[in-house]
């Protein structure tokens, strides 16, 4: 503040583009020159119309990340030089997954961006009693959809490693498969204790947000059964993906990585 007037910065940060090649980069090494994959040719050369001599930021999801320049490019081809693998991770202190229930189709795409960004480990879209319905002949279509959302979420945020985005699953079944235990917190808005007090105490490994409905009785019963504890977020309702990001938000900052 100067002279009681609000002064405000404007910072440009110019940050070199990053693309996910896949896991197969057996001749991606340092010193090396690397051709890129059909789809990260079009991307570079098409969208971000890059050019010889650039810096990109080259991963495949197993961890790390390659510095390399653009040695050769035109529509159809593009080269780069590595230069180095750096040992760089941008993963959460406490690894979770997100329990997802199936809600509209643009809001669960953005559930799933948010959901790479603030650290989940892995996406469990669970299809519950009150869950949008996703006709059989899409489902399959939209787990790719979101597997694509979750490479270009790592893109654009610097994590290294792709969340596994799981197929589409009925909420009795996973219950069922003993995927759920202890430590899991299952959002609930009546619940006695809150997300942040629980996680001070045993942060969960698991999150669960039920659809715009809310569980069925029969699927809190469930849940519980496998070890989930009921937790709410204050004391406002919040819709199913505020939900997911909120409660997410919470754990991070718990942990530690805004720090």
């Amino acid at each position: 503040m100067e002279h009681g007037r609000i002064v405000a910065l404007t910072i440009s940060i110019a940050m070199t583009p990053r693309i996910f090649v896949g896991a197969d980069v057996s001749s991606l090494a340092g010193g090396a020159d690397y051709a890129l994959p059909a789809a990260a040719t079009r991307h570079v050369a098409q969208v971000l119309r890059m050019r010889a001599g650039q810096a990109l930021t080259l991963f495949t999801g197993a961890g790390g990340e390659y510095a390399t320049t653009i040695a050769r490019i035109d529509r159809r081809d593009v080269v780069v030089h590595v230069e180095r693998h750096e040992a760089v991770e941008r993963e959460s202190r406490w690894p979770v997954a997100l329990a997802q229930s199936l809600i509209a189709a643009d809001m669960m795409d953005w559930v799933v961006r948010k959901a790479v960004e603030l650290g989940a480990t892995a996406i469990v879209p669970v299809q519950s009693a009150r869950s949008q319905a996703v006709p059989g002949d899409r489902v399959a279509r939209r787990v790719a959809h979101w597997r694509q959302i979750a490479i270009a979420a790592c893109e654009q945020c610097g994590r290294n490693r792709v969340p596994d985005v799981m197929p589409v699953v009925p909420f009795g079944d996973w219950m069922a498969s003993g995927q759920v235990f202890d430590g899991a917190a299952m959002l609930d808005g009546d619940a006695d204790r809150s997300l942040a007090s629980q996680a001070a105490l045993d942060p969960p490994r698991v999150i669960i947000i039920g659809p715009e409905g809310g569980f069925a009785p029969e699927e809190w019963r469930a849940a519980e059964r496998q070890g989930a504890t009921r937790v709410h977020l204050g004391r406002r309702v919040l819709r199913s993906e505020t939900a997911a990001v909120a409660a997410l938000a919470t754990l991070a900052a718990i942990a530690g990585d805004a720090r």
